[in-house]
């Protein structure tokens, strides 16, 4: 069983390692499970982020504004600023 060692509303550096077929990217932090929204960039990209939301065995999070991690690629060769 996976213990969640992250807290809601606390920030991390997750690096990208896959992402699903909504966009997001999927990272791990200490072997727990972060999805992040709004991470349509390359694969292997580091965000900080914020938790937003922690389960059992998954977590989501939200990359923190004023960091690089504030451009999005959005899948037509547009990058949003």
């Amino acid at each position: 069983m996976v213990e969640a060692n992250v807290a809601e509303g606390e920030l991390y550096e997750v690096k990208v390692d896959a992402k699903n077929p909504n966009g997001e990217g999927i990272g791990k932090l200490n072997n727990f499970v972060i999805f992040i929204r709004n991470a349509k960039t390359k694969i292997g990209k580091i965000y900080k982020v914020r938790i937003t939301k922690v389960y059992r065995t998954f977590a989501y999070a939200e990359p923190i504004e004023g960091n690089e991690g504030n451009k999005y690629f959005i899948g037509n060769g547009t990058i949003i600023i």
